[in-house]
């Protein structure tokens, strides 16, 4: 089922991504095309004090509408996961961890974007005196674990990263010994 890349060109750069176009051979001979948005990846943080995570509310202009999420954010150059988890967690809700667990890598939307996202896991918690980007308005928040699950199934989350790193949490809080 691998397709061979017979030419590539990038009409659009821009500052955090870009656009290439592949032409491709299928296994069967056939020529198409595909779009892909360029990603340099990202990161997003389950802050968890034991009871509650910390979310952001935040205008999604893609969408058309705010979004309530697990905090995030993308990875600079040369910069690795963890350290890019580090800063977005007290710049997004001024928070640091004395912990941290590297959860699963999971690929955004790879019909058409080849961005990876690094979940975390951040607990013993403690207030950070971070730089907010000043590209963003966020509105933080907490919310239980049960809440979180229920707004989910209510579609008031809607955020992918945020639906599946709230599922691993659960799925791994469920397993974790007693």
């Amino acid at each position: 089922m691998e397709e061979r890349t017979v030419s590539t060109t990038k009409p659009w750069t821009g500052r955090r991504i870009s656009v290439r176009v592949d032409e491709v051979e299928r296994e069967d001979g056939h020529l198409t095309t595909r779009e892909i948005v360029e990603h340099p990846g990202a990161v997003a943080i389950l802050a968890w004090d034991g009871e509650r995570l910390a979310m952001v509310r935040q205008w999604r202009h893609a969408t058309g509408q705010d979004l309530l999420e697990i905090p995030a954010g993308t990875l600079e150059p040369d910069e690795p996961p963890a350290e890019t988890a580090r800063r977005e967690l007290a710049e997004e809700v001024a928070l640091k961890a004395a912990h941290w667990v590297e959860g699963p890598r999971f690929y955004t939307a790879p019909g058409f974007c080849d961005e990876l996202m690094h979940l975390f896991l951040a607990t013993e918690l403690s207030e950070s005196r971070g730089e907010s980007d000043e590209d963003e308005m966020l509105e933080p928040s907490w919310m239980t674990l049960p809440d979180a699950l229920d707004a989910i199934d209510g579609g008031r989350i809607m955020d992918a990263k945020t639906i599946a790193g709230i599922g691993w949490l659960a799925r791994r809080l469920r397993s974790a010994p007693a």
